[in-house]
């Protein structure tokens, strides 16, 4: 009977489990496939199973860990993606005419702009480790759309020397060519095809967080330290305790009765209480959780509120913002850059010099005096050598070209000799931007 229900050892070891077959026709077409749970997602049916208390929904209700995943996920969201190709100037040029470009910089599907999708898929990545999309492709394999998979479980897999991806989604299961998913990775991977969880990997602090947020919040609803206790010599019985609390409450309670004065009779006495060296422990260790998460994401923490630390402003602060656009936000960046590149892009087009940029210089434009001050460096205005005209900036900036001949000419600096006065213009090139001229009106314009 054992045997009948369970089925026996020897048979199941004999039976000779059929793999998907993707015959090359077909590659681009989804098809279903067999393929077992894994450990976490029975863990998700099973709590008894040891199941953790951290998800990606209860991950987001510590705010030190909402605060971190939104700062990354926006941050690469407001920047611009745009395709570009190297010229044989050693530059780059926009490729505003691209299908893929129009596509990462205008609209990803029908239903996602471009901010929304890749902060979602990169919120995503930074929580579980492994974001995917599906690339949706015509008839001739061109990119149309990209459409997040939020709710899907995928799980690669190697078949041979290629690889595939299990997609579980709204109860049916398919199998995708490599080709036709986009995978962003939030993390290092050490192990198969998919990047380490940061949710796994620090689940133990984000719910040390958590759980020192609910005990807060019972704290402070429940009241579990009374504010103190009335005591009377001899014993006092429940009717009559339970008279005395409601006179104190009655008198005494509330924020108008706050500055009256108690009076007892019978010998009474107040007894205030104040909070145990414990539970004050407890309270600084939630700060010490937003710096652990912070740690964790390499974030600073000034960034997401937490300044007990350091002070708000000054260079100090400027320097640890720069060092996380250098150090902490780049890596990402570079990652989804390399894997949009990969996959929406043919190889014949990679050895082309053509790649999808995300472009980070976006960032300087919320910060007016530096992106001024190195626009002043780039044409030249502290007598070096230029490597940007002023007609590029314009553009940089928006703004209409000049039509004055000097505004397309790298400014040389001439050194001094005798009878030459400093940044006199000897025929090697415009001179510098003058003092009191604004940086970015010509001659024409500044004279008017």
């Amino acid at each position: 009977m054992f045997d009948r229900l369970f089925g026996s050892r020897a048979t199941a070891a004999e039976a000779v489990r059929a793999e998907p077959v993707l015959k090359r026709d077909e590659e681009r077409r989804p098809m279903n496939l067999q393929s077992g749970a894994s450990f976490e997602e029975w863990q998700e049916f099973f709590p008894f199973l040891g199941a953790s208390s951290v998800n990606r929904d209860t991950a987001m209700k510590l705010v030190a860990n909402y605060a971190c995943v939104t700062l990354l996920a926006g941050t690469i969201g407001t920047m611009s993606v745009r395709v570009v190709q190297k010229n044989d100037r050693g530059g780059t040029d926009v490729l505003s005419d691209h299908p893929v470009h129009a596509l990462v910089n205008d609209e990803p599907s029908p239903v996602w702009s471009p901010e929304v999708f890749f902060e979602g898929v990169g919120a995503v990545a930074f929580l579980d480790g492994n974001s995917y999309a599906e690339i949706a492709r015509n008839r001739r394999g061109d990119v149309v759309e990209l459409r997040p998979m939020f709710d899907a479980r995928v799980k690669p897999f190697k078949k041979g020397r290629d690889l595939f991806y299990s997609v579980t989604e709204d109860g049916e299961t398919r199998g995708y060519v490599q080709d036709d998913v986009l995978h962003l990775r939030g993390s290092a991977t050490m192990q198969g095809f998919e990047a380490l969880s940061p949710l796994k990997c620090f689940a133990r602090s984000i719910g040390i967080g958590l759980q020192a947020d609910e005990y807060a919040e019972k704290f402070y609803k429940q009241g579990v330290n009374p504010p103190g206790y009335i005591s009377f010599e001899g014993r006092v019985d429940e009717n009559m305790a339970n008279e005395i609390r409601d006179y104190w409450t009655k008198k005494f309670g509330g924020v108008a009765n706050s500055h009256i004065p108690a009076v007892l009779s019978e010998k009474g006495m107040f007894h205030k209480l104040v909070t145990d060296p414990e539970t004050a422990q407890l309270f600084q260790s939630r700060s010490f959780q937003v710096l652990d998460v912070a740690r964790a994401y390499g974030v600073p923490p000034h960034l997401i509120g937490e300044t007990d630390k350091s002070t708000s402003w000054g260079t100090g602060i400027n320097a640890q913002t720069a060092q996380f656009y250098i150090l902490g936000l780049r890596r990402h960046v570079k990652r989804f850059e390399t894997e949009l590149s990969r996959k929406l892009l043919t190889r014949e087009e990679r050895r082309q010099g053509i790649s999808v940029e995300i472009n980070m210089d976006s960032l300087l434009r919320a910060d007016l005096a530096a992106r001024y001050d190195a626009h002043k460096v780039a044409v030249g205005g502290t007598q070096h050598p230029a490597w940007l005209t002023v007609n590029e900036v314009r553009e940089m900036e928006g703004r209409t070209k000049s039509d004055d001949p000097d505004a397309d000419k790298l400014y040389r600096p001439v050194a001094k000799s005798a009878g030459t006065d400093a940044g006199e213009d000897q025929g090697g090139g415009s001179s510098a931007p003058q003092p009191g001229t604004p940086l970015f009106l010509t001659s024409r314009e500044g004279q008017e």
